[in-house]
């Protein structure tokens, strides 16, 4: 039984796969038409022209499709996949090359190794043991590669940038604790001064009022908000009211400081994780010649 490899032919029917490996698949003829006429074709317009002449009807419109004799419905070329898009097709021309043909781009990460000795899985099958092992491999020359790239030579070095991203992620957390701080500070500092310009008149009559009791009485939660405003003000250390402008301007350079702090902070996180990874790893490869080397002088002490 043939076997479709996941993604190749994506959206391919079990029909058009038969028709394939018949050799009579209209999608199938043309892919092997464009592949052929690519390398002689100026560009996409000239390759157009050249399936044209092999006797294919083309229909534009917001896809090109194509039409084999004796065909009847129209193919787009986008539906015979990632390597026949007009872009594709175009940059191909240009001498790129197929997309499904690139290798994949590792994305960085390390990833830590499994701990295959201890891991119920690869005990209980062979098939993922040897996987396990493979990609231990890969794991391990990934670690090693990193490890060169950033100029770690030794291991304590590695420990000392441990410390140091460990360190810088402290400090960020720190500064935008305190930015997160003062922003509430300033938003409470805010609805004080409000509240002390809104009631400074009525207190400013209250102070006049030659009958304080009775002018108390029929405005008292007015001064106690004003005279609670008023010990807040005192004790920022406020001489001179400062303008509505001037506390949003601070607030706005606040909320800046505190999503470029969220930002440094995420990806100092990420550093973490991935010394932290690096730092597991490079354990356990250097345990791994510790325990073989005490499993051969078991070996001896028993002969």
């Amino acid at each position: 039984m043939s076997v479709i490899i996941p993604g190749k032919d994506k959206g391919k029917s079990y029909i058009e796969h038969q028709a394939a490996q018949a050799g009579t698949s209209y999608k199938a003829a043309l892919k092997k038409a464009i592949d052929r006429l690519i390398p002689g074709s100026a560009d996409f317009e000239d390759l157009l022209l050249r399936l044209q002449r092999e006797g294919y009807e083309i229909k534009r419109g917001k896809y090109v499709s194509c039409r084999a004799p004796g065909q009847e419905r129209f193919t787009r070329m986008k539906t015979l996949g990632v390597d026949y898009t007009e872009e594709t097709i175009a940059s191909r021309i240009a001498g790129g090359s197929r997309p499904s043909k690139r290798p994949k781009q590792c994305d960085g990460k390390i990833s830590l190794l499994i701990d295959i000795q201890n891991n119920i899985k690869a005990q209980q099958s062979a098939g993922y043991q040897r996987w396990a092992t493979i990609e231990n491999l890969k794991r391990a020359a990934a670690t090693m590669n990193f490890l060169t790239e950033h100029g770690i030579g030794s291991y304590e070095e590695l420990v000392e940038r441990c410390d140091a991203v460990a360190a810088a992620s402290i400090r960020t957390r720190e500064s935008l604790r305190d930015t997160e701080q003062r922003i509430a500070d300033l938003a409470l500092l805010g609805k004080q001064i409000d509240t002390y310009r809104k009631l400074k008149p009525v207190y400013d009559r209250y102070k006049a009022s030659k009958d304080k009791e009775k002018f108390l009485r029929g405005f008292e939660s007015e001064i106690i908000l004003f005279e609670a405003a008023a010990r807040e003000i005192k004790k920022a250390g406020l001489t001179k009211l400062p303008s509505s402008d001037k506390l949003k301007a601070e607030l706005d350079g606040l909320s800046a400081r505190k999503t470029a702090l969220q930002t440094e902070l995420r990806k100092i996180q990420r550093e973490e994780t991935e010394y932290d990874t690096l730092h597991q790893n490079v354990d356990a490869l250097l345990e791994r010649p510790k325990e073989q080397e005490q499993q051969r002088q078991r070996s001896n002490d028993l002969e």
